[in-house]
């Protein structure tokens, strides 16, 4: 295991308050699948970063912080947080009532880690103002159409289903983070970087916190294993163990 996703674990994933109810499935989760998911992509994250150093060219920053500001824009980010909130009936608002006030504070937080992408792209002198950015097509394009279309699906799904996603995917944005902060130098970046670390660590505990104490029964487990096995094929390119998939 790297470093940093062994440091990621010892303070955020192994920890469990006694007594959570659903802290054994989510355990679970974290030894047969999402561990994998996390070192393949951390591995990715460092190699990609160490190769875009090699270059005397600072295009990769321009390249991540438009791909960034596509995927955290304010009107992207309104859709997918509504929709998430959405998932939750009106006859269920008070039994999810500390969930529904998490994905709320999400909204505020994906547009805000918009306007860090855009202070890279505005700090560089690459745009004057962000008003510029709505005539850049990289700077509108959604760049994982699979995990926003997945996000679409959770109000026809479960409540409980976006669990996977905050879980597994919240995690590899911490990861990635990490890296970032590990390698790069320029204060720009680490800005880019720093300044949303608390925030997708928040995120991710909304996850851990769903598995430990809402995703109980059956029912809701099974969505949040097909949530996750969605994001782990579809999104992150890691095919089933067929011995898992059949036991």
């Amino acid at each position: 295991m790297h470093p940093l996703l062994e440091e990621f674990c010892d303070k955020w994933v192994w920890p469990t308050m006694p007594g959570a109810p659903g802290a054994e499935f989510r355990m679970r989760l974290t030894r047969d699948h999402c561990l994998k998911g996390w070192s393949i992509g951390l591995e990715r994250t460092l190699a990609d970063i160490e190769e875009e150093l090699k270059t005397n060219d600072e295009g990769w920053k321009k390249a991540h912080a438009l791909r960034g500001y596509a995927a955290e824009g304010v009107h992207m980010s309104i859709k997918q947080m509504s929709a998430q909130l959405l998932s939750v009936d009106i006859a269920e608002q008070e039994q999810y009532i500390d969930l529904q006030r998490m994905r709320a504070r999400q909204i505020w937080d994906e547009c805000k880690h918009s306007k860090l992408h855009a202070d890279v792209l505005l700090g560089k002198g690459w745009v004057q103002n962000e008003r510029e950015l709505m005539d850049i097509a990289a700077a509108n394009m959604q760049p994982l159409p699979a995990y926003f279309g997945l996000s679409m699906m959770f109000p026809h799904i479960h409540p409980l289903a976006r669990a996977a996603q905050n879980y597994y995917t919240e995690a590899n944005a911490c990861l990635g983070i990490m890296a970032y902060l590990h390698l790069v130098d320029d204060p720009l970046v680490r800005h880019e970087h720093l300044s949303q670390r608390d925030e997708e660590l928040m995120h991710f505990m909304e996850g851990k916190f769903q598995l430990d104490f809402y995703c109980t029964t059956p029912e809701s487990q099974h969505h949040v294993e097909e949530a996750l096995g969605y994001l782990l094929q579809q999104i992150g390119g890691i095919r089933p163990d067929p011995a898992r998939a059949s036991a």
